[in-house]
């Protein structure tokens, strides 16, 4: 931004600037996605830290569960040594994520953007897969199953809501 010079009403006093409402949207959209970016570039560190372990993070109010023992990447479950690789690639979409969003970068907005489009999808593959057992050929027990409907009841709105957000500010972005 560059440093204006403060305009002065007839009283003598400053004038304070008009504040672009769409512009600080955007900006509280970006921030609200950064802090979850950030939370998962602490998340895996934390994972690549300790393999083969799992744990919890807590920053007062937050907590964070985090394992290095299953990762999945387009709804498929690796575990083991692969999940604790498989948290490398999160890490740098997290970090790249964190980066571009808080820079108001361009690559940052497209980054963003194609993982919060990513993610239902995966979680949609992945509940195929193995709670259903398509490809297993053996469902998970009931609870287990049911857990995972709650869950993309809650997360599968939640995502889409960030993608349409971010493409109604994508002009804030993507300039």
């Amino acid at each position: 931004m560059e440093n204006q010079p403060t305009a002065l009403s007839t009283s003598g006093l400053p004038t304070v600037p008009a504040i672009d409402l769409h512009v600080y949207r955007a900006g509280v959209i970006a921030g609200v996605l950064t802090f979850l970016a950030f939370v998962g570039v602490v998340k895996d560190i934390a994972v690549l830290l300790s393999p083969g372990e799992r744990g919890e993070l807590t920053w007062g109010f937050l907590s964070v569960r985090y394992t290095s023992l299953s990762r999945v990447w387009f709804g498929y479950r690796f575990v083991g040594e692969t999940a604790w690789l498989a948290a490398a690639p999160h890490l740098l979409l997290y970090g790249a994520s964190m980066v571009g969003l808080a820079g108001a970068r361009r690559w940052g907005w497209y980054v963003a953007f194609a993982y919060v489009l990513y993610v239902p999808l995966s979680e949609w593959t992945y509940k195929f897969l193995y709670p259903l057992g398509y490809l297993s050929g053996q469902h998970y027990p009931d609870p287990v199953r049911w857990s995972e409907w709650i869950f993309l009841l809650i997360s599968f709105p939640l995502e889409l809501l960030a993608a349409w957000l971010l493409w109604w500010y994508r002009d804030v972005f993507v300039r």
